[in-house]
Parts: structure tokens; sequence; C-alpha cells
């Protein structure tokens, strides 16, 4: 009897939710909680009704009793996340998102949070305050430290990130993820053998480690390979689920024992994972497209922010795995050019534009510019200029030199196919990135990368400078100079020598550009082809007029 009472209270609670009727839903639903106190699903319900009132921090506790009673139901895990978040308890929202995401790897709403998260500078600044504040009290937290120095890291804060790594290393060098942290900073450093050292140490205590497992495999000698991939397979073979490291780490192994060809299908394999957790919105990104470039139509007047500060924006942007990490290295050889890495900034301050509803007017582009300046990292006295080389700001480039009119454009143009076959054979977590698990989705970015460029180049011209990756690293003196005289910079021969640089790289492309400038990888898709018939089948012809795709 008292379930079939609790039965008819639910579906009251449910039709009167489906009727818009919240008030009516909420207060059945907590009758509920009353009578059933052991029912999760009152406190389920209680909880996504205050959620689609917006009074989230309500939410909360229903969504923390309904998973504890129910911890392997992943919509209580995903509900919950979402309401810290939606909250601002961002440091929270991280933590759980990541712990649950352990748990549920593929469910694609933690996912969606976990993305949220990552793609917004804010939050990664509100982590940094939070930590900060919370280690004024205790300065020798090592879970805290690391904390810190991954939202640094998100925000391009690079020598704090590396400051808080080194004192947590310190305190704790036998922490597994204390460890783990320093190798991979190590690698961004350049010293790849440092890096290895302690990642092999992990290894030899906990030969499953999933994440340093991934980091070896990229940098592993045909010597180490086969016995490091015999671990991998063991890993994979205990896992109850698919974990995309493992599956990542035994394509590159793969690929570095018999060649890339062999490791083709293992990419598929791990990339059909990623993407089916984390898919590309191709609708979504044409509505983008289309709010974004109807802000700044060709031939009218750009907003001006007035304002022409230095040091100087030097933005280099283009497709990811382009050359941008490379006209990076080059443009901050000499001392007086400062190397930003990749900042969020210009996302996360022209994020509220992309609604259809908004415009874009002078006063917004000075607090812009002010804004990006006032958050950015610091960069060394007398620097004349600055670098920031996100790849993704050529959906901004209307924005970027509104806010600026004394910055400077460098269009990194490669070949789509190298461009799509590196993308393919890298593991890219970052949600702005989700396209480059999925070969049609790698075709269509591209394709949109050009159309946002020719919306550019009509309407901004000369302001813009389209370097091709193949005749840079073909010609590296003529090109280099050009692009010194076109940022005003003097040219020095520092900038032919990039893998001089002792900057660190947190891309993809760490282990390139710490060699000399080289020819080899152009045409590489060739080789390869017969894996890349999606993409190469997308990718538009008359986007490419450069190549010859036909």
């Amino acid at each position: 009897m008292q379930n079939q009472t609790a039965k008819t209270l639910k579906g009251k609670a449910v039709a009167a939710l489906d009727a818009g009727k919240l008030q009516q839903a909420l207060k059945k639903a907590q009758l509920g909680v009353k009578k059933f106190p052991k029912d999760s699903d009152f406190h389920a319900i209680s909880g996504f009704v205050l959620t689609e009132m917006q009074q989230y921090k309500k939410s909360i506790p229903h969504f923390v009793e309904a998973s504890r009673m129910k911890p392997d139901d992943p919509q209580f895990v995903e509900n919950l996340a979402n309401a810290l978040m939606q909250t601002g308890q961002i440091f929270k929202a991280l933590e759980y998102t990541e712990q649950k995401l352990e748990q549920f790897p593929n469910n694609k709403e933690l996912n969606r949070v976990l993305d949220e998260i990552h793609l917004k500078g804010e939050n990664w600044r509100m982590i940094v305050e939070h930590a900060s504040k919370r280690l004024e009290n205790g300065p020798d937290d090592v879970d805290l430290l690391v904390k810190r120095a991954r939202a640094y890291s998100k925000i391009g804060f690079v020598d704090e990130n590396s400051r808080d790594i080194d004192h947590a290393y310190k305190l704790e060098p036998e922490n597994t993820k204390i460890a783990f942290h320093k190798s991979v900073n190590l690698h961004q450093s350049g010293d790849k053998d440092g890096s290895k050292e302690i990642l092999w140490r992990i290894l030899d205590e906990k030969p499953h480690h999933a994440a340093s497992l991934m980091q070896l495999s990229t940098i592993a000698s045909k010597e180490d390979a086969p016995n490091l991939l015999d671990s991998v397979e063991s890993a994979i073979s205990l896992s109850d689920n698919d974990n995309l490291e493992l599956e990542f780490a035994k394509a590159h192994l793969i690929s570095t024992i018999e060649g890339l060809a062999a490791a083709m299908p293992q990419f598929a394999r791990a990339n059909a994972i990623q993407h089916d957790s984390n898919p590309y919105d191709v609708t979504e990104e044409e509505k983008k497209l289309d709010r974004i470039t109807s802000l700044f139509p060709a031939g009218a007047k750009l907003p001006d922010s007035g304002l022409n500060d230095v040091p100087v924006p030097i933005f280099v942007l283009g497709q990811p795995r382009s050359g941008t990490t490379l006209m990076e290295m080059m443009l901050s050889s000499p001392p007086d050019v400062a190397g930003c890495g990749e900042l969020t900034l210009g996302a996360d301050l022209s994020h509220k534009f992309e609604n259809e509803d908004q415009v874009f007017k002078a006063t917004d582009a000075t607090e812009f510019a002010e804004q990006f300046r006032k958050l950015m990292p610091p960069v060394p006295e007398g620097s004349v200029a600055f670098v920031d080389k996100m790849p993704h700001n050529y959906q901004r480039v209307g924005f970027l030199l509104a806010a600026f009119p004394n910055a400077k454009i460098i269009n990194m143009l490669r070949d789509p196919r190298d461009v799509g076959l590196s993308k393919w054979i890298r593991r890219f977590p970052a949600g702005g990135m989700r396209y480059a698990s999925n070969l049609a989705s790698i075709a269509h970015s591209a394709n949109m990368y050009r159309r946002y460029m020719a919306h550019w180049d009509a309407a901004f011209g000369d302001r813009i400078l389209t370097v091709p990756y193949e005749k840079l690293v073909a010609d590296p003196k003529t090109y280099s100079q050009q692009v010194a005289a076109f940022c005003e910079l003097k040219w020095t021969e520092t900038m032919m020598r990039p893998e001089e640089n002792k900057k660190q790289v947190r891309t993809a492309s760490i282990d390139q550009v710490r060699n000399k400038i080289s020819t080899k990888s152009i045409g590489g898709w060739q080789s390869v082809s017969e894996h890349l018939s999606p993409m190469l089948d997308g990718i538009d012809p008359a986007l490419w007029p450069e190549y010859d795709l036909g």
C-alpha cells in the first residue's frame, strides 16, 4: 500500500512538473520527502524542480541526499555537479565532477559540466582566489598548491604554476599526483629526461597509472615502447571502463613500434570513445559564426576603443596544429617580446556578445581592452609586445581589433589535411577541441575556420598577415623577416632558431618546437589517406584554393 501511495504521489509531482506547475510539483515532491524519507526519487524530483526554478542552492541538499542513497545512479551525480557550478562553487564542482568522472568516465552531462568549467577563465581565477585564501592559513597544503597550480596554468600564469608545483614537490616528492605534475612541468620546460625519470619512478610503484603511461607513450624511445605497450595493455585489461588515456597511449606506442599506418585503427577507437562522450555540435557552431560575424559586417565602421597602449598585442591564430606555437616561439625569441601562450581572455570577454540580442559598441571595446590587460599574466618590464597564440581567436578577430587598434593579427595557414591528421593522432581533452575526435567534424571545423577568416579578410584586409606554414618552414629567414616587419619589430637571427627559446610550451607542439625548423611533416597525411576518408571528403576545396584538394 505504501509503495502504491508513493508511486501515485511521484506521478502527480512529475505531471505537475511536465505541465510547468513548478510550485505544485515542488509541494508534492517535498511532501514525498517527508512521508518516504528513504525514497531517493522524491529528493531527485525536489532538486530538479528547484533547478527549474533556478533555486540552485536549495536544490543541492536534495541532490546530495539522492546521490548518497543511490551512488551508482549517474543522473543524481550530474544534477549535483551542475547545481554546484550554477551556485558559483567552482572549486567544489570541479573536484566533485572529476572524481565522479572516474566512476562514470563517458557520462555526457558530467563532461558538459567539466567543459563549462574549463572553458571559462573566470572559473579558474575563482579557484586561484579560493585556494590562495585557504593557503594563507596553511601554506604547505599540497592539495591546494596543486589545485592552484593547475588553475594558474589554465589562465596563462606560467611562473606561478611552476612555483606551486615546485613547492608541493619539495614537500611530498613521493606523492604520485604531485610527482606526475612535476614531470609534466619539466617536460614543458624542455627537460624531457627529467620528466621521464619521474614517470618511470611512478610506474615502478604503480605500473598501471594511466596518466603516466599516457605521458610516457608520447616520448618513449623505440627501445622502451614494447615493454611500455605491455603495461598499457595490462592496464586496459584491468580497467572496468574504457579509459581514454590508456587507449591513446596504446595508439602512440603502436605508432612508435610499427609505424603510423598500423596505429590508425587504434587512434580511431580512442577517438570514437572520446567523441561519444563529448560530441561536436555542427548546428551550434554554424549559429555562432553567424552571430559573431553579424556584429562586424564587412564595410561597416569598426567600434574602436581608442586605446593604443604598449606592450603591443600580437595575436597568432589559425587552426590548432597549424604552426601557432612555432610562430609564438619565433616571435618571442628576442628578450623584449613576451610569449604568453594560449590565453582564454579573448573567449571570456567576448562570450556574452555571442547572444543574438547583444551588440558590441566602442564602450564595450574599451572595457574589453582594459579587462584583458588587467587579467592577463604579467609581462617583463620593458617588453614592447606580447604574443597570445590562442588558435581559436580566429573566431574573435573583430573583438580583438576593436579593443586593440594597434594589435597585429598573424593568421597561420596550413594544409587542412596535415592539420587534420595531426589533430586525429593526439588527445585533446579541452572542451573547445571536441571536433578533433571525429574526422567529419575535423573537416567541418576546418571549413569554419576558413569561412571566419574570409569574413575578417573582407572586413579588415591589411590588418591581418597570413603566413603559409609550408613556406615558413621552407624559408624561415624570409618569412620571419616579413612577420617582424608587419609587427614593427626588429628582426633578429634568433627568430630562425625557435628551438633555443627556453620558455615553457604547454601545447601539443611541446616536442616539435624543441627541434630545428623542418619540412618533414608536410604531406604526412598521404601515407595514411585511406584512414582519413570522412575528413578528406568533408573539406571544401573552394575554401582552400592554395592547396590541390581535387
